[in-house]
């Protein structure tokens, strides 16, 4: 089996559901008042639940923004009574963080409590498949760190009984969590800052190739355009990016690096798969599938 082409099925069956609740999640924070970043201190309260939250362990499970801005925006959340800072540089969810996260977590879950996209037999065959992947990929040797995954995993559990939809995401969750920290591994050591190679990652890919367009896609970082101009120029520097006319594309050295991280994130990922064998793999491909055109053709309530 491709286990790529696995993954990709697996992660549209989480962004159609995860596209959903942002919107509903959207709507609240508007009616509340919250600022612009309200989203980072969503993640983190997810992530890192009652547990004391610091920038730097943050930016080990979402490592492509930059560290001043996370610390303004977790200097709003503070304001807001949502987070509590100590004098060691740390961050605590307050009560009412952790009753604004549980509403959060509740108001998603309602919004698709109803949805019935494939017979909950099939259902729960997926969401076991994704359990033991999930399992396996915890109790994998380092590299890579289970830093994200394991946070997530404990501090995002779905109750006994909750839906069985709640189930399969809460897994994904996990994996993609531990697909972030595999990915991680393989880049790190070049002592580069997270939205550097994630820059480089889109000029890969062939989706950015101007300033404008990669400020547009990621402003929400937080990131200023002349703050990018610079990151762009450093690649250059690094003989990883070059630049015609306005222009980015990676060179053949940015080019093998890129692709050697991202052969390396698969075989770090993928080896606790090896929990399937080949048969159940491709009943978890037909499984993912079907769950796949079962939730595009739910009615989304938007509540």
């Amino acid at each position: 089996m491709n286990l790529n082409s696995i993954w990709t099925i697996l992660e549209e069956n989480f962004d159609l559901p995860n596209e959903h609740a942002y919107s509903i999640w959207q709507k609240i924070a508007v009616e509340q008042g919250l600022e612009p970043g309200w989203i980072t201190w969503l993640s983190a309260l997810f992530v890192f639940g009652p547990a004391p939250l610091t920038t730097a362990g943050f930016m080990r499970l979402f490592p492509y923004g930059s560290a001043g801005v996370l610390e303004a925006r977790f200097g709003l959340a503070v304001k807001h009574g949502i987070l509590i800072a100590s004098e060691e540089n740390e961050y605590h969810a307050t009560e009412k963080g952790m009753d604004w996260r549980n509403q959060m977590i509740q108001a998603a879950i309602d919004s698709i409590a109803h949805l019935q996209p494939i017979p909950p037999a099939d259902l729960q065959k997926l969401v076991d498949y994704s359990r033991r992947l999930t399992e396996a990929s915890l109790a994998a040797p380092e590299p890579p760190s289970k830093f994200g995954a394991s946070h997530y995993f404990e501090n995002m559990h779905p109750q006994e009984g909750e839906y069985l939809l709640r189930f399969f995401i809460h897994y994904f969750g996990t994996l993609d969590k531990y697909r972030g920290n595999a990915h991680l591994a393989t880049w790190k050591h070049y002592n580069i800052e997270g939205n550097r190679w994630e820059v480089l990652s889109y000029v890969w890919r062939g989706e950015i190739n101007t300033l404008d367009k990669l400020y547009n896609e990621l402003s929400f970082r937080g990131i200023t355009r002349d703050e990018y101009a610079e990151i762009l120029q450093e690649l250059v520097e690094r003989g990883w990016v070059e630049e015609t006319s306005g222009e980015y594309q990676l060179t053949a050295e940015g080019k093998r690096i890129r692709e050697e991280a991202e052969a390396l994130t698969d075989r770090y990922f993928f080896a606790p798969w090896s929990c399937l064998n080949e048969s159940e793999l491709e009943d978890l491909s037909n499984l993912a599938t079907q769950l796949r055109d079962g939730l595009r053709n739910q009615e989304w309530n938007k509540q």
